[in-house]
């Protein structure tokens, strides 16, 4: 799919699933009840008589749902959806909101985000704020407006869908490592930084919908939207709802430049990338001479070669403004 018919597809769906507040829409909320901890470091608590509390202030209802570990929350999601909720709530971090979402995509269901994480790369990407008083007020008043996923391929013929980025190379390999910390293994991040120092460039293939491209780099992320991992714009001009990847080639860099620009770059603080390429494209497909790490938001692809692929306008969302 080119890039101007991928746009047309996702501007006539936009067109048509747009739509105004709606008083009369009926929520669930599922609540991660382990949110508001990385490494075991309380962030943004917020107990189950106090999300009632609050989803009932703001005209949310009462339908709570706390699952009590992934397997269950899936499962309440597919039931939210086959029960016809208009919206269905993620109250937690970034992983409640991809897995929520993965459950309402291409459904007539909308997702809506309470933030109850440490970083929330896809409501800050929506607009939506991270005190929970704002979140819970907006998403009655708000509309209804649809942007895009992606759907990676692994080597082994997994497929998963992801709202964020996926990624080649270093940022995998330190990320893989890195996410042990939220489960409060602190002895990651010595690990973390031991993997950046033996990390090493590469040569990447790039198979894009223009042409491809060779290049030797620490890493390429493969991105929606501006954000990823801890809060960082490594696509700062990314837009949700184009049908289209920022593919992004970061070389040039020595090691502890990118380990720098990275930290840079956190939480939206610095967005300049001197040693970076962009190309866009609604698929693309990365190879390497060797096996190296990738990863799609916080699932772990195995190793290239890999297949990112966009899908349009596959989620709705009750999001403040157009993203």
């Amino acid at each position: 799919m080119t890039e101007a018919a991928a746009e047309a597809r996702v501007r006539e769906r936009a067109a048509a699933e747009v739509r105004a507040p709606d008083v009369a829409r009926r929520y669930r909320i599922i609540r991660n009840p382990s949110a508001g901890s990385k490494g075991g470091i309380s962030t943004n608590r917020c107990t189950s008589d106090e999300l009632c509390s609050l989803a009932e202030r703001h005209g949310l209802g009462q339908d709570v749902v706390e699952p009590s570990d992934e397997a269950a929350a899936r499962d309440a999601v597919r039931a939210a959806v086959a029960d016809g909720v208009d919206v269905v709530v993620a109250a937690g971090g970034d992983g409640t909101v991809g897995l929520v979402a993965e459950g309402v995509l291409d459904s007539p269901a909308a997702l809506a985000i309470l933030p109850l994480g440490s970083v929330m790369n896809v409501a800050r990407a929506l607009g939506v704020p991270r005190d929970l008083e704002a979140a819970a007020a907006l998403i009655p008043g708000s509309g209804i407006s649809v942007i895009d996923a992606g759907e990676a391929e692994a080597a082994d013929g997994r497929r998963v869908r992801f709202l964020e980025a996926g990624s080649v190379g270093m940022n995998a390999a330190i990320f893989r490592e890195a996410q042990r910390f939220d489960d409060g293994d602190w002895a990651s991040i010595l690990r973390t930084i031991w993997v950046a120092l033996r990390y090493r460039p590469a040569r990447m293939h790039l198979e894009l919908d223009e042409g491809t491209a060779r290049t030797r780099a620490l890493m390429v992320t493969v991105s929606i939207g501006p954000y990823t991992g801890a809060g960082m714009t490594v696509a700062p001009d990314a837009r949700l709802d184009d049908g289209q990847f920022d593919v992004r080639v970061f070389r040039g860099f020595s090691k502890w430049e990118l380990i720098r620009h990275l930290a840079g770059i956190a939480f939206g603080r610095w967005r300049y990338a001197p040693h970076v390429s962009t190309y866009r494209s609604a698929k693309v497909r990365i190879s390497s001479a060797h096996p190296l790490p990738a990863r799609a938001d916080g699932k772990d692809l195995g190793t290239t070669p890999v297949i990112f692929r966009t899908l349009p306008g596959a989620l709705r969302v009750v999001s403040p403004r157009t993203p």
